[in-house]
């Protein structure tokens, strides 16, 4: 079988590291990316940059649908089919400018820590019991909403509304009205509350608004794609969990390097890895990777980020011939 890998990182956008100052940070993307092919993917308003590169990596993108990103989230939390309709509830912060509110996703330290989490659920959990949800701690420093009925609602994500603040980003649909009240009400219970006054001594933004997105329920997926089709699957996200648990296939968890991941592999492989740091994503994960694609150890190596992707295979590693290109230049491409 042959052996090919798919790496998803998440955490690091080679785009915006350091952009053409920090060109030289990147010998390993650079020379993956010239020798074989770097392309940018299409991201929906309404899908998560990494739930799409998985969905994507997956060959279910045409049936994104059938993959709602809270209702999955919560199969990956807690390993149960999610029943019920489901939003995720994400903290953000609204800049205020001279003529609008700019939304700003919080990722990071900024991301609402586990002792904000707990310190604000009483009082969202007391607010939501007239609101037909039920709260849910999520993942990555968010909730989870449950309604026992089925919403007709269409989100963006917060990365989208942020990076294009003239379009239509409030919740839209038959039950929006709902929605967009709850989100304004969300917010009023945010204002001056204590723990924004702690994150403001540490020179945190303020968690002032909740946006909901991730909007849908679960249905049927096993026309779309049968437990032999999914590759192996390695990593921690909860979202690749999900879609794994809704298959009935199980999931390893994060390798800590390539060595580990390189060990593992037999045949088609998917990876989510977290790193946040260029070198060592360089340095124990492309450059190990790299080799292991000159040697014949795979044959086929894809590295996707927020919306871009580069495709190797063991022939190209052997043009030589062929420029690096850096990722301050793949727009260009």
């Amino acid at each position: 079988m042959l052996k090919t890998l798919t790496l998803i990182v998440s955490g690091l956008n080679p785009l915006r590291a350091g952009g053409e100052a920090g060109a030289t940070q990147w010998p390993q993307l650079a020379r993956l990316a010239g020798r074989g092919s770097v392309s940018k993917r299409p991201i929906d308003a309404r899908q998560d940059a990494l739930h799409a590169a998985i969905l994507d990596a997956l060959q279910l993108h045409d049936v994104a649908d059938k993959y709602p990103s809270a209702a999955v989230v919560r199969t990956g939390l807690t390993g149960e089919r999610a029943g019920g309709f489901w939003l995720r509830a994400q903290p953000i912060h609204f800049a205020a400018g001279l003529d609008r509110l700019t939304t700003v996703p919080l990722h990071g330290q900024a991301r609402m820590s586990i002792a904000e989490r707990n310190s604000l659920a009483p009082t969202f959990a007391d607010h939501l019991q007239s609101t037909g949800f039920e709260l849910h701690d999520g993942a990555d420093g968010e909730w989870l909403l449950r309604s026992e009925a089925p919403l007709q609602v269409q989100t963006v994500t917060p990365e989208f509304a942020a990076a294009n603040p003239a379009e239509h980003i409030l919740p839209s649909g038959r039950d929006a009205g709902g929605l967009r009240r709850l989100m304004t009400e969300l917010q009023m219970l945010l204002h001056e509350h204590p723990v924004n006054s702690q994150r403001q001594l540490r020179g945190l933004p303020a968690l002032n608004a909740i946006w909901l997105h991730g909007e849908g329920m679960l249905s049927d997926v096993s026309a779309h794609a049968s437990a032999q089709a999914l590759p192996v699957g390695c990593g921690d996200d909860v979202y690749l969990r999900g879609i794994y648990r809704l298959h009935d296939r199980p999931v390893q968890p994060q390798p800590a390097d390539a060595a580990s991941l390189l060990s593992r592999i037999s045949g088609p492989t998917l990876a989510c890895i977290d790193e946040g740091r260029v070198e060592a994503l360089e340095g124990q994960w492309l450059a190990p990777l790299s080799r292991a694609l000159m040697s014949g150890a795979i044959a086929r190596l894809t590295v996707m980020f927020d919306g871009w992707q580069v495709i190797t295979d063991r022939a190209a590693m052997f043009k030589l011939w062929r420029r690096d290109l850096q990722p301050a230049n793949w727009a260009a491409c």
